[in-house]
């Protein structure tokens, strides 16, 4: 009895996988290209803070205006706004109670597939019945936007700066 071996491939190395390939590659593409891990960072940030913007549908206008203002990486902005849609969703309700909360109002009935097919149905009808729901669940986030910012540009500033060192050796550290 004749018994074959099989050689493996060359490459033995598993395939990247989804948070690799549409977060870490793109993010160690932008650094060997030569952004500053400074830029980055507030990129990054911008892109998670833009990401949970409490209104559907909105978050990649809402990301891409701030980038234009503040001149940042649209790419590294917009792709962070697409994989935090999972998390949008889910902060949606949360921004909703925090801005009833806020403005001490009684909490509304809320379900996102019933608000999005009323709004489908007549937007007008959405706006009269959310209009307000909508203003205070925006400034509830607006509240929390900076203090999110600066704890996300706080943590990935220096893996960034750290990471930048490593692919470009004698890269001076950020100011």
């Amino acid at each position: 009895m004749l018994i074959s071996v099989i050689e493996p491939p060359v490459d033995t190395a598993p395939p990247a996988g989804f948070w690799r390939r549409r977060f870490l590659l793109p993010i160690r593409a932008q650094l060997t290209q030569g952004v500053s891990p400074s830029d980055l960072a507030r990129g990054i940030a911008v892109g998670v803070v833009c990401g949970i913007f409490p209104i559907l549908g909105t978050t990649s206008l809402v990301a891409g205006a701030v980038a234009v203002l503040m001149r940042l990486n649209q790419a590294v902005i917009q792709s962070i706004t697409v994989v935090l849609y999972p998390l949008h969703l889910l902060m949606i309700p949360v921004y909703i109670r925090a801005g009833e909360w806020l403005f001490g109002v009684p909490a509304v009935s809320f379900s996102i597939p019933d608000a999005a097919r009323l709004f489908l149905r007549t937007p007008l009808g959405f706006f009269e019945e959310f209009g307000m729901t909508c203003v205070h669940c925006i400034v509830a986030w607006t509240v929390s936007a900076f203090p999110f910012f600066m704890v996300i540009l706080f943590l990935t500033r220096p893996l960034l700066e750290k990471t930048a060192r490593r692919l470009r050796p004698g890269l001076p550290p950020s100011p």
